[in-house]
């Protein structure tokens, strides 16, 4: 089969990021012959993907829808259109099967089925193996059955959408048996000019419990760990056969479990990784020795998202961190003098006091002041996004109906303490943001 790949269109906002979900499926679909196009990164993105589609005459078209929106930004910029023209696009000179798949897709996955009739099938949560088993269906011809695939979305003959069974428990793949991420399908060159361009994952799942992430329905509560050797030796091939400079780790949060990451760094000195990175981390946990072993390891930017500068917030965000550890990691990184850092805090969460955010903005004030341009900071607006406890919040408090689909944006703002929110909106527009 000739199976074409394609990232969705993000319509021109913010700079392009390396897809490395679509290395990832090109990775497990050994024995078809397989390309892959990003709009993000061509000139005249809609043209060039009509003429990649012509020049490749594809069996089957996936695109991956990665994000929705823009998720926490303070002007909010909706995906949906340029995802819309994308699918016209391959639709023009394209008549056969059409999938979808990524996590924007698999957050929203029946209402984009129902309002895009173009799609065909739907590959929801992590598609490595039910997208290689969708093709090996589609591959068969009349001896295979789509509709026997675990954990996609197929249409009746009516043109409804309708899931078939799950995956394995939980729909998550065992990353044991996967093979890396084929980084060949597409130049690195467009993407390693972004710091955070190219990304690398040392493992899937989260067992934190942020109140507004839906990494535990995407990834799962279970760390699913690769073998860091294996991490250490994908680096050292980027290095060296693709002339990567830096990347980031794409875990949502590095140091936890701690150990596991530990060993992660250990390897790539082992191997000789010569690679610059950043990643996230929290503040928990976190201590010199730790923080030694990254810089030898090769990172320099320590991001941190602690969302919230106060007690009460940091518990109702369902933050494992508390003030004191926010200010204590903060030395550890100011001290060394080899980070810069970054952190994510938002406006005006649950739980926000005056008090906490007057001290939020001091802190930041502060940091910049000890520590220059190593020191950078985003004041964010909370999205309500499904399949997370902040969308329950949201329903108990009426901001929204209970199992809204929450595709249209909806933000949340803690109600008594609106004039906050009023307030960063003014400062960030004053900072051009």
């Amino acid at each position: 089969m000739r199976v074409l790949l394609v990232q969705s269109w993000l319509g021109g906002d913010g700079p392009p990021v390396y897809p490395v979900g679509l290395a990832c499926l090109a990775a497990s679909l050994p024995g078809h012959a397989v390309a892959c196009f990003d709009p993000n990164v061509a000139a005249e993105p809609m043209a060039e993907l009509a003429a990649k589609v012509r020049a490749f005459a594809p069996d089957v078209v996936g695109v991956s829808l990665r994000n929705i929106d823009s998720t926490n930004t303070r002007v909010n910029v909706s995906y949906l259109p340029p995802f819309g023209a994308v699918l016209e696009t391959v639709r023009r000179d394209f008549s056969g099967p059409l999938v979808v798949g990524g996590s924007g897709f698999s957050m929203f996955a029946a209402r984009i089925m129902e309002t895009h009739p173009a799609i065909d099938y739907g590959v929801y949560l992590e598609g490595e193996l039910s997208f290689a088993a969708l093709i090996d269906a589609l591959a068969a011809g009349e001896q295979g059955d789509p509709a026997a695939v675990p954990s996609v979305y197929v249409r009746d003959a009516d043109g409804a959408a309708r899931l078939t069974s799950p995956a394995a428990p939980g729909g998550k793949v065992d990353l044991a048996g996967l093979p890396e991420p084929d980084f060949s399908v597409l130049p690195l060159a467009p993407y390693a000019a972004v710091p955070w361009g190219v990304g690398v994952e040392t493992k899937r799942g989260c067992a934190l419990s942020c109140l507004y992430c839906p990494y535990g329905f995407l990834n799962g509560r279970a760390y699913r760990k690769k073998d860091p050797k294996r991490v250490a030796e994908s680096l050292y091939r980027l290095e060296h056969e693709q002339g990567l400079s830096r990347f980031t780790f794409l875990d949502s949060v590095f140091n936890v479990p701690a150990e596991h990451a530990k060993n992660v760094m250990r390897a790539m000195i082992a191997r000789g990784v010569g690679l610059s990175w950043s990643a996230w981390f929290t503040e928990r946990g976190l201590d010199r020795e730790f923080l030694e072993l990254a810089r030898d390891a090769g990172c320099d930017t320590v991001i941190f998202s602690p969302d919230a500068y106060g007690e009460s917030a940091l518990k109702k965000l369902g933050k494992a961190v508390t003030v004191a550890e926010i200010n204590a990691a903060y030395g550890l990184v100011r001290d060394m003098g080899c980070f810069e850092v970054s952190y994510n805090f938002f406006k005006n969460p649950p739980g926000q006091t005056l008090f906490a955010a007057a001290g939020m903005l001091a802190f930041l004030f502060r940091a910049k002041r000890q520590m220059g341009r190593r020191a950078h900071f985003e004041i964010n607006t909370l999205r309500v996004e499904p399949h997370t406890a902040l969308a329950e919040l949201a329903a108990r408090e009426g901001l929204i109906e209970p199992g809204a689909d929450l595709l249209a944006p909806v933000t949340y703002s803690q109600q008594k303490t609106l004039y906050l929110d009023k307030f960063f909106n003014l400062l960030l527009r004053a900072a051009g943001k």
